[in-house]
């Protein structure tokens, strides 16, 4: 049986996802109703490659993206 991956990057980080017992799977799952995150290794709302962090940008298609399953690099 193949592991559940989520779409969404590792390093996404908002209030909301602090509460969640999985990975997020979808937008709503990490956004509350400020709609305000940040990633983790910039602590910042852009990300490494500098454009806009948000669940539905912070996507496998971008280079800085780290799957949840993934043990990351110092």
């Amino acid at each position: 049986m193949a592991r559940p991956d989520s779409p969404i990057c590792a390093e996404l980080r908002s209030k909301k996802y602090f509460f969640l017992e999985r990975a997020p799977m979808s937008a709503a799952e990490i956004l509350d109703n400020a709609n305000d995150c940040w990633c983790n290794k910039t602590c910042d709302r852009l990300g490494p490659d500098g454009e806009q962090v948000h669940p539905d940008a912070c996507r496998s298609e971008r280079a800085c993206f780290r799957s949840i399953f993934t043990v990351p690099t110092p």
